[in-house]
């Protein structure tokens, strides 16, 4: 029998913890086209997958949604999780 060893298991849980989150970072590149042109004028894309609670942090930004609206949100976040908006862009849509 292994005895019980409380320093390995809080090593390993931090080990899987790290490798879990890096597991999340992923990068995305494009290459010219509309979206190349989107992201060079400083819009972000929403992720497919969207969040379902934001932070209560007020960063305001610009959405635009599918159908080329656009309307201020409260941040990044508030904006991605309107299904309808593609993108978002750091300034308010008036600036």
């Amino acid at each position: 029998m292994i005895p019980y060893n409380g320093v390995m298991n809080s090593r390993l849980l931090i080990l899987v913890t790290i490798v879990w989150l890096l597991a999340g970072c992923t990068a995305s590149t494009t290459s010219g086209g509309a979206a190349g042109d989107a992201l060079a004028a400083g819009w972000q894309p929403c992720a497919s997958e969207r969040l379902k609670v934001c932070t209560m942090i007020y960063d305001p930004v610009c959405g635009r949604r599918a159908d080329n609206s656009r309307d201020d949100y409260a941040s990044p976040c508030n904006a991605c999780a309107d299904v309808n908006v593609t993108a978002w862009h750091p300034k308010t849509c008036k600036e």
